[in-house]
């Protein structure tokens, strides 16, 4: 899946027994039968069509709705086509990474396809990073093994990629151990916040439950760090495979999430001033006359959690410095995402909804 945008490609390993039978031939799809029955090439772009030099000093070919197309052939699946031409209209160099979970059993959709997908967008001038990782796949029960096992099987990977022809003098090749162990302060903080805002449910759905023999602890950490690892990584394109589809849609809500609480972190809140106070006027017109309350949680040597039920009562507290801005934002932010939430809810589950969000950003 081209996360952001995009489209889905091939799948990572999946959470089934390692005893579960191939598929035969004539049951792989059309496009898998053609691999199979042909020695793969890597995509070739015609000659005629115009060259050009992105951010980097490499040669981009294909004009940019050639470029736009190429990148929406990749993937079945795409989240946002609109978001996509944008970014392509704002970057002629964007940054993508491409998921890959080292495995000793490659997929034709892992080798082969993802080589057709890696050189169309290395010669759509996107700056490719392949992300190996191998701390995450440390959780495979069908692989298990240590990090240096991890890296061993990587390297494996490589090899095949560089045999079935993939662009890799053009692409950086990233391992996920290496990244954490750098910048452990900001990925580590980002984990456990994920993991707080997600249910057990929401994981149980994502990592298909009734597919798994056993539904351990790794599973629920699992995803928290996949979404955490979307996250962390300074990207503008991600290339994800079927399985990371749920993953990359959590890391979409979370960031509305986080989106929601940065804005109201940074609103104008003068302390102790209840006068063109914004924040108290959203409490007022808002969350008071939606929840008939508004509650206040805070640690016990900063006065405890505290419910309000009148605006009275929240000013009075607001204007002796009883209440901090700190934590009123905090509160505030909130009330204003369980608010919203079945909003989200609505246009990610509704068929309708989603037409209409779609015909809004086609304009």
């Amino acid at each position: 899946m081209i996360a952001r945008a995009f489209g889905l490609v091939g799948k990572a390993w999946k959470r089934t027994p390692a005893s579960t039978p191939p598929r035969r031939r004539s049951d792989l799809p059309a496009l898998l039968r053609r691999l199979h029955s042909r020695s793969a090439q890597p995509e070739i772009f015609r000659e005629e069509r115009p060259q050009l030099q992105n951010n980097s000093g490499d040669t981009v070919e294909g004009s940019f709705d050639q470029r736009f197309a190429t990148l929406k052939s990749i993937g079945e699946d795409r989240v946002k086509d609109s978001e996509l031409e944008l970014l392509l209209k704002k970057k002629s160099a964007p940054v993508c990474y491409v998921w890959c979970d080292p495995t000793p059993f490659m997929r034709i959709s892992q080798g082969i396809i993802t080589t057709l997908s890696v050189n169309k967008m290395v010669k759509s001038g996107c700056k490719v990073k392949i992300l190996m990782a191998d701390w995450i796949a440390q959780m495979n029960r069908n692989i298990g093994g240590n990090l240096s096992e991890m890296r061993t099987i990587g390297l494996y990977n490589i090899e095949m990629w560089k045999a079935a022809g993939m662009a890799l003098d053009r692409v950086e090749i990233v391992w996920l151990s290496d990244e954490i162990s750098r910048l452990a302060d900001e990925y580590w903080p980002l984990a456990i916040d994920v993991a707080r805002k997600t249910t057990v449910s929401i994981i149980k759905r994502c990592c298909g439950r009734d597919l798994i023999e056993e539904f351990t602890a790794a599973d629920i950490f699992y995803l928290s760090f996949q979404c955490a690892t979307i996250l962390f990584q300074k990207v503008d394109i991600w290339l994800l495979g079927m399985d990371q589809h749920e993953a990359n849609l959590l890391a979409r809500e979370y960031c509305k999430h986080v989106d929601i609480s940065r804005k109201i972190k940074h609103a104008f809140c003068p302390p102790k001033l209840a006068e063109g106070n914004p924040c108290l006027e959203y409490i007022k017109y808002i969350i008071l006359p939606w929840y008939g309350k508004f509650e206040v949680v805070r640690e016990k040597e900063d006065g405890g959690n505290k419910t309000f039920l009148s605006m009275e009562e929240l000013t009075a507290d607001y204007v002796s410095g009883v209440l901090h801005p700190g934590d009123m934002k905090l509160a505030l932010a909130n009330s204003l995402i369980k608010i919203l939430q079945p909003v989200y809810d609505h246009f990610k589950s509704n068929a309708e909804a989603k037409k209409a969000l779609q015909g809004i950003e086609d304009i």
